[in-house]
């Protein structure tokens, strides 16, 4: 760690990130067409916290620029993240004058959407793909990888009956969910048909298991590849190249959507996780504290989840924020693309496309430009100052 107090090694990193974090959560205040809160009609109202908002008239307001208020409170960006200003139309210059009741500060595109406001919002989608993403792989190759290097080949036995009721279970349940289930079901959305899915995997599994072990023979313990099963899986992913796979599972998608990239991205990291955490557990299993606890008869899993995975959450931390700047990059790549995000979201990405139909709109490409370039640069100097 660096120096403590004003001269602090890497401090403007850490306060970018602090507000970066701030920006994202409060986006609808600081950038809306609404106000925060106004008196209109005699009411209190915040139209912030509410698209439409109905009055005790009955009366919904739906564009407050024309609303007649006693008083009202405005965020600082008088416009949102998708909505267009005709009157800033055709490549506002930034400070420019709009139709609200504040200025383009960073200017508009040509259909006059307010790049400040885009900027802001963007700001969320940006955190949301990097901090959502790496943790869904956290959570899918600590574990996996953390299993492979802690037990490798011969460290975790289990039946015979539940290593093949797994094996059945996956087979059957998503076989016969993708067959019978979903056309008869009919569920919208893949976080639905993903949630039937397990369970019917699970289900499956669990019947198999009791079936199974009515038969002597299948009771016998028998080691489980951890380490070469996990190897295995790794080698599929990393031979496939990422952004080919990433592009055909979005084209395969019904419709784009955020928590859709955030899944397939966390998808395409965790092997780099569990790699990196099968090197490490092979390298911690071997201590002598770990010797001593096993020698203690502390459990396996006990051992590893206990003592064992919290001795690499330091570097595993540290791979995890870099891996955040990839996840952004990579949202940003695909958004310059026109792909993987919805177009009425707003993100860095689709204000860098814009800007390629008019190079003459300069703050189109610099100000995402230079949010992509900080951003990247803070998450690494806060992780070489982890290190």
């Amino acid at each position: 760690m660096g120096k403590s107090g004003k001269h602090e090694p890497g401090r403007w990193a850490r306060w970018y990130l602090y507000g970066l974090i701030v920006v994202a959560l409060a986006a609808n205040f600081i950038a809306n067409d609404r106000p925060i809160v106004a008196n209109f009609d005699g009411h209190v109202v915040w139209p912030v916290l509410s698209e439409v908002n109905a009055t005790t008239t009955g009366v919904a307001v739906r564009n407050w620029n024309k609303a007649t208020t006693k008083w009202s409170i405005w965020p600082p960006i008088t416009y949102n993240g998708t909505s267009s200003d005709l009157s800033a139309a055709r490549y506002q210059p930034p400070l420019s004058q709009g139709k609200g009741p504040g200025r383009h500060w960073l200017g508009t595109d040509k259909l006059g959407r307010d790049t400040a406001a885009g900027l802001v919002y963007g700001t969320r989608v940006a955190l949301a793909v990097g901090f959502g993403s790496v943790l869904l792989a956290l959570l899918l190759g600590v574990p996996i990888g953390g299993a492979a290097g802690f037990f490798g080949n011969h460290g975790w036995a289990v039946t015979r009956a539940m290593l093949l009721a797994v094996v059945l279970g996956v087979v059957v349940g998503v076989t016969y969910t993708q067959i019978s289930l979903l056309p008869f079901l009919q569920l919208d959305g893949w976080v639905s048909n993903l949630l039937l899915t397990a369970v019917t995997v699970a289900v499956t599994t669990a019947a198999t298991y009791y079936l199974l072990r009515l038969l002597p023979p299948l009771r016998h313990p028998t080691y489980v590849p951890a380490d070469t099963i996990t190897l295995q899986f790794v080698e599929v992913f990393v031979n496939i190249p990422g952004a080919v796979l990433l592009l055909v599972a979005i084209s395969l998608a019904p419709q784009p959507s955020l928590g859709l990239l955030v899944a397939l991205i966390g998808l395409l990291l965790w092997p780099k996780f569990a790699v990196f955490i099968r090197s490490e557990l092979i390298r911690i299993r071997s201590l002598p504290y770990i010797k001593a606890a096993q020698v203690s008869g502390i459990g396996k899993w006990r051992l590893l989840f206990v003592h064992a995975l919290p001795n690499a959450a330091g570097p595993v931390l540290v791979t995890a924020g870099f891996m955040v700047v990839a996840a952004i990059l990579l949202e940003a790549f695909l958004s310059f693309l026109g792909i993987g995000i919805p177009n009425d979201v707003a993100t860095w990405g689709t204000i860098l496309r814009r800007s390629r139909a008019a190079p003459a709109a300069w703050w189109l490409a610099v100000f995402p430009g230079l949010l992509l370039t900080l951003t990247v640069l803070a998450i690494q100097r806060v992780c070489q100052l982890e290190r």
